[in-house]
């Protein structure tokens, strides 16, 4: 079995770790690229949101380097995500491929049958629980770079440390050169020069999962934020999503956590997606957010729901809502991004009022 899975922001770090303890043979396909989203794009349904057509051309790319198997997750409708795996198994099929495709639909014994190797539970816990160890210490990180890309001196510093700390840890093998990994790269963080004024705001990224998480997506929003003094502020990282949401959402076997419980007033029940949270984030944080950036992909139901929900809350928290697609262009983001933190800076100044 030659493995390939869909890229979604640093997940392929936990899956390349438990695939080496594991012995498969992993095949991850290139970044994703503007190459990638063509290839989607050509071969996808023209309604197809965007996490459709970018995980699609990731197949179609792990597939050209010569993978034999994918997965792909699914879910609770309204969202079509619990469709993805059928439809885009019948357009690899149509183009000629010939590989086995593993879904939930044989329950989550059938999941891990498929993906582990035969290798002995006690085995695939160690490899999972590794695998988490290293997505935690990425999102660790993370969360440090996004305080510092707010008020560090030199622009890009953070990044780059970031980047180069997700090679490092990608390639550790043990918890204990893990842990000195990640301790020396919130050092090096931590050493950077920073900049007291002007002091940052505080806006929160909340929105469809795979948007909010996959930086080509969103088109890099969260360093965009960062040149123009913001710390970012996420409750959505991929550890959770990998130990929750695949499996026991569609099993509705998740608690309500504390997002959905402060969206009840407002929306009571479960609409697929990340809908009910993206409506609990914005009555969760009115308080301690200086705003809120909503991200959707064209055509996303418990999205449109949300999206349509907010403005009636009492809580007024500013919130900027960017639909993506195929079409959006990079330089409208970041000249709307600079316009709601402009008008935020002045609302903060008593200058504005919303």
């Amino acid at each position: 079995m030659r493995l390939g899975l869909p890229h979604m922001g640093k997940i392929y770090i936990a899956v390349k770790c438990m695939a080496d303890q594991l012995g498969i043979d992993l095949v991850i396909p290139p970044p994703t690229s503007q190459r990638t989203l063509d290839l989607g794009v050509k071969y996808s349904p023209e309604t197809a949101c965007l996490p459709f057509k970018l995980t699609l051309g990731n197949m179609i790319e792990a597939l050209d380097l010569g993978a034999d198997t994918t997965m792909m997750p699914g879910g609770p409708g309204p969202c079509r995500f619990g469709y993805y795996h059928k439809v885009q198994e019948a357009i690899l099929r149509q183009l000629g491929y010939n590989f086995h495709m593993v879904t939930q639909d044989g329950g989550l014994k059938h999941v891990i049958n498929a993906l582990t190797n035969g290798a002995p539970l006690r085995k695939v816990i160690v490899a999972f629980n590794f695998g988490i160890a290293k997505l935690k210490a990425v999102e660790g990180l993370e969360q440090m770079v996004h305080k510092i890309r707010a008020i560090e001196r030199d622009k890009g510093s953070a990044s780059r440390i970031y980047n180069e700390s997700c090679k490092a840890i990608n390639n550790v093998g043990d918890h204990q050169a893990l842990n000195q990994t990640k301790q020396e790269c919130l050092q090096r963080l931590n050493n950077l020069p920073t900049v007291a004024f002007p002091k940052p705001l505080k806006i929160g990224i909340t929105g469809e999962f795979f948007v909010v998480l996959d930086p080509f997506a969103n088109m890099d929003i969260e360093i965009e934020l960062g040149k123009l003094g913001v710390e970012v502020k996420r409750s959505i990282f991929v550890q959770d999503w990998v130990r929750f949401n695949p499996f026991l959402i569609a099993l509705g076997l998740r608690e309500k956590d504390r997002s959905h419980k402060a969206a009840i007033p407002y929306l009571s029940h479960h609409v697929g997606g990340d809908g009910w949270q993206s409506v609990g984030e914005k009555v969760l944080h009115a308080k301690d957010w200086d705003g809120m950036v909503h991200l959707e992909p064209f055509g996303c139901v418990p999205e449109i729901m949300a999206r349509n929900i907010m403005p009636s809350t009492k809580e007024k928290l500013p919130v900027l809502n960017i639909i993506l697609d195929e079409h959006t262009g990079k330089a409208g983001v970041v000249n709307r991004l600079e316009a709601f933190v402009d008008m935020i800076r002045r609302r903060k100044k008593g200058k504005v009022c919303v």
